[in-house]
């Protein structure tokens, strides 16, 4: 076991040292590398024996440092552990053929669960993989629960290995592993009094189930082979958030903390208030769509001070989907007040996924490039980020100067 050193960080403590590009980190003080969660955290102690290979041979370096000095090393991305599952709702097999390639890739990785707040399903551990999440202390890690009946888990979720979910909670929470646990709750499957006997179990591991996150099934067009699934309507969603409600208030009550937080959609479906921000207990299932809205409307001022109009900007387009459309609208006419100019919201049909995809996250550049063009009054285009990976580039592959190109009109990533 290694990892190869991609660079050392100029006028670092390893930087006048006999290291260089390309060289294998075998081990530090005896403890195999594997990775670079293994290297930070056998380098963190203050005196280190470093074995290292280059070309088959082997030599070490014995230094000295203090507790939080960085060695310098940088290392090639880890690579994902991919998922056991076959889930009935994966969105991963319901993507359009041509998405971006990185959207193919089914991860199921608690190295990033920690790293990164990706959620996991604990199916493909080994009993060492457990053994390392508690010696390293890996916490927070960000589990998909779905349902506490193994039997209805392993339905929804396609594994074929016995397995106990709650065993292995159980076991995390006694080793002092905070856990931020999701269900996906699927109409007729895990919901009702299946979704009351998951929130009832989950609770009883609290503080170290430190949230149960539930948000809804996404369907897009691309079902193919998979079960039929159907979608929550309003009236549903309002179920849901009196029950969510009930025991909110319950564990309140009890613990001072609501423990259960329902996705924005299922308010904004529901046509119901977005909560307040205290709801949301420091927002840990933020990128899991639980907050964001209350968020951006709390951030509403500063964000509007991000937006770069000019003295030739005449007018303003916002971008967004159905679901968020009442929600910037408002906003909308906040940015049209403090700037004393027009402002229109476009509301754009998710062809590329399907229309029932309402969400401005999953918005292709392909619909985009087709809304404005149907449907643009302002000469500068304010589009969300979150359509966007971290390399500016849309579910369909595209980059943001596509969207600039095809549409002609100046346009802004809030």
């Amino acid at each position: 076991m290694s990892i190869k050193i991609k660079q050392i960080k100029e006028a670092s403590l390893l930087d006048t040292e006999n290291i260089k590009p390309g060289d294998l980190l075998i081990s530090i003080n005896g403890n195999l590398i594997k990775d670079k969660l293994d290297y930070t955290f056998y380098a963190s102690e203050s005196k280190l024996s470093l074995k290292l290979k280059r070309k088959n041979k082997l030599h070490t370096i014995e230094l000295e440092k203090d507790f939080y000095q960085d060695l310098g090393l940088e290392f090639y991305p880890m690579k994902f552990r991919n998922c056991a599952c076959n889930c009935i709702f994966c969105f991963i097999d319901q993507m359009h053929p041509e998405s971006r390639p990185s959207l193919e890739v089914k991860d199921d990785d608690y190295r990033f669960s920690f790293l990164m707040g990706n959620f996991i399903t604990l199916v493909n551990l080994s009993q060492n993989d457990y053994k390392r999440i508690i010696e390293q202390k890996l916490s927070p890690l960000y589990i998909s629960v779905h349902s506490t009946d193994d039997e209805l888990r392993k339905k929804l979720m396609r594994y074929k290995r016995k397995f106990s979910i709650m065993e292995r909670l159980q076991f995390l929470a006694e080793n002092d592993i905070m856990i931020h646990t999701q269900i996906v709750l699927v109409p007729g499957y895990n919901d009702g009094k299946n979704l009351e006997k998951t929130i009832q179990d989950l609770e009883k591991l609290y503080p170290q189930v430190n949230s149960i996150g539930i948000v809804p099934v996404g369907l897009t067009k691309f079902r193919a082979n998979l079960p039929k699934i159907n979608t929550y309507k309003a009236e549903d969603c309002r179920e849901i958030i009196k029950l969510a409600n009930k025991y909110r208030e319950e564990f309140l009550q009890k613990h001072g903390s609501g423990i259960v937080q329902l996705a924005d959609e299922f308010y904004l479906l529901a046509n119901k208030s977005i909560p307040d921000a205290h709801y949301y207990e420091g927002y840990a299932q933020l990128e899991n769509g639980i907050g964001m809205v209350r968020q951006f409307v709390n951030n509403a001022d500063g964000i509007i001070d991000e937006i770069d109009v000019r003295d030739t900007t005449n007018s303003i387009t916002l971008i967004t989907a159905n679901l968020a459309y009442p929600i910037i609208k408002k906003f909308a006419e906040k940015v049209s007040k403090f700037y004393d100019i027009s402002v229109y919201v476009v509301k754009v049909k998710n062809k590329y996924l399907g229309e029932e995809v309402t969400v401005s996250g999953l918005l292709s550049a392909s619909d985009v490039i087709e809304a404005i063009k149907e449907d643009n009054k302002g000469d500068l285009i304010l589009l969300p980020k979150n359509m966007f990976n971290s390399d500016q580039i849309t579910l369909d592959d595209k980059k943001l100067s596509v969207i600039k190109r095809e549409t002609g009109t100046e346009i802004q990533v809030l």
